[in-house]
């Protein structure tokens, strides 16, 4: 008796530790930025579709690949959530107010990961980037493998992209796929409840 209450146990704890195991991280590093000058991002979440997420909420930005920061984990992108607006450097000021609530497309943007992790001949790494670009009520979500060709090998796989949705980073460094391009709500004034709303 004794040894089946052992084994239960055990076969319990390796069905538990497989599941943790079975989780899927796509990216550690976050950055947020934008291609059009000064822009604020209080608010911006991303979920996955295991249910965490992470923050790409880095404040002030007004360049690409623009902030980084360390989120942890993130796996494939199902939804996104933010709150940013534009800044005007030279009066300093907020001139513009955005925010956007939808879901982005997981089997796609699934899809499009494989395809890049899978793209080069001899670039491996594990150090994975999703970039959230803000431009006006314009909001990216790209992800990276970061290779460089000035001081990687970049050659892909003969027939590696047969979708084209391998494209050039925004500041033409590296490739990336565009997991999300959507367009957010726009306002004069901050979105009432917002992180702007004081």
């Amino acid at each position: 008796m004794y040894k089946w209450l052992v084994f239960g146990v055990l076969l319990s704890a390796s069905f538990v530790s497989g599941c943790s195991f079975s989780r899927e991280t796509v990216a550690r590093v976050g950055t947020a930025g934008s291609t059009t000058g000064y822009h604020s991002i209080k608010l911006m979440y991303i979920e996955d579709t295991q249910d965490g997420g992470a923050s790409f909420a880095h404040g002030a930005v007004s360049s690409y690949s623009g902030a980084s920061a360390d989120i942890g984990s993130i796996g494939i992108p199902k939804h996104i959530d933010g709150y940013w607006a534009k800044y005007h450097a030279d009066e300093d000021e907020l001139i513009a107010f955005y925010r956007i609530s939808t879901l982005i497309d997981s089997n796609l943007a699934k899809q499009k990961i494989e395809t890049l992790r899978n793209y080069y001949k001899n670039h491996r790494t594990l150090n994975t980037r999703i970039r959230v670009v803000v431009d006006s009520e314009r909001v990216r979500v790209l992800y990276s493998m970061n290779c460089y060709s000035y001081r990687m090998d970049c050659t892909p796989k003969e027939n590696a992209d047969p979708n084209g949705w391998v494209v050039r980073s925004p500041d033409n460094t590296t490739e990336v796929v565009v997991l999300f391009d959507g367009t957010g709500e726009a306002s004069d004034t901050p979105f009432p409840g917002s992180p702007y709303d004081k």
